[in-house]
């Protein structure tokens, strides 16, 4: 046997030293903690929106793992009454073997109907949302509003149907961007008015919607006494905004307020009519 030179042996210990950790390669957290290679605690921090869970990851093995986490997925409440979380934040982070670290997440609730987390309420890695709630997670992600109501308001629009009229409030610009964009993914219109809700505490997130407003635009082609009023799917007279106003002929556009927080939820009908004749109507839903 040819007996082993320094200049090899030397070689060979380099190699061996040089050689790195054995990698797991890019992993998502949910199929990691699935296949038992880390351990998980998932707490929320308390409220809707921005930083709202901590995650704990502990490596259980002695391996390198690049765990990724996706702007999409849900993260489940293990309390039913709590909201889930939407993660509006993708991001990748590497732990060593036998490692623990922290993540803090930025998320969004995605269940109206539900309350708002509380601190330290218990969560889990859920599966990933459906199409149009990973589109607005990744549009959120794109333009950072991750501490933005606007965009959490956008969110409910998908996960509980709510109306786009209820994307309102703050910075015009982001409104209509995120109405656009939410249009865009639902094929649903844009109504021509804002929705206002009622939060005054935590049992329901999105509250009682306690106002519509919008601006009403007509054209009339005979002077008259005009009356507007909002009427319910079944016809029945629910709120008068103004009666029998001397109008002339020519386009016209009047601001009004349809008070709605003692109503039930549903389809509602704003009516023209002038010297008793119908001259348009105007679709609210909330």
């Amino acid at each position: 046997m040819k007996p082993t030179t320094s200049i090899q042996w030397l070689f060979t210990a380099a190699t061996i030293c040089a050689s790195p950790v054995l990698s797991y390669g890019s992993i998502s957290i949910e199929e990691a903690a699935k296949r038992g290679l880390i351990k998980l605690i998932i707490k929320s921090k308390g409220g809707y929106t921005g930083k709202v869970i901590e995650m704990k990851i502990k490596n259980n093995t002695p391996n390198t793992i690049n765990l990724k986490l996706e702007a999409g997925r849900r993260l489940d409440s293990k309390d039913n009454k709590q909201q889930d979380i939407l993660v509006t934040q993708a991001q990748e982070m590497i732990v060593y073997g036998n490692q623990q670290k922290n993540l803090p997440v930025n998320g969004m609730c995605c269940q109206a109907g539900n309350s708002c987390p509380v601190k330290n309420a218990d969560y889990a890695v859920g599966i990933m949302a459906d199409s149009n709630l990973i589109k607005l997670a990744q549009f959120i992600d794109k333009n950072n509003y991750y501490e933005n109501y606007t965009a959490q308001q956008a969110v409910w629009c998908i996960s509980d149907n709510k109306s786009i009229a209820s994307i309102y409030g703050g910075d015009e610009a982001i409104v209509k961007g995120l109405r656009n964009y939410v249009s865009e993914v639902t094929g649903r219109p844009i109504p021509s008015y804002n929705i206002t809700y009622r939060q005054m505490d935590e049992i329901t997130v999105i509250g009682k919607p306690l106002k519509i407003e919008g601006i009403f635009d007509y054209k009339l082609n005979a002077t008259g006494h005009v009356t507007l009023a909002i009427y319910n799917a079944s016809g029945e007279l629910v709120q008068l905004v103004f009666k029998d106003i001397a109008h002339d002929v020519g386009e016209h556009k009047i601001y009004y307020t349809f008070r709605t927080k003692d109503l039930p939820e549903g389809t509602y009908y704003a009516r023209m009519t002038n010297e008793g004749r119908f001259e348009k109507e105007l679709k609210i839903e909330f």
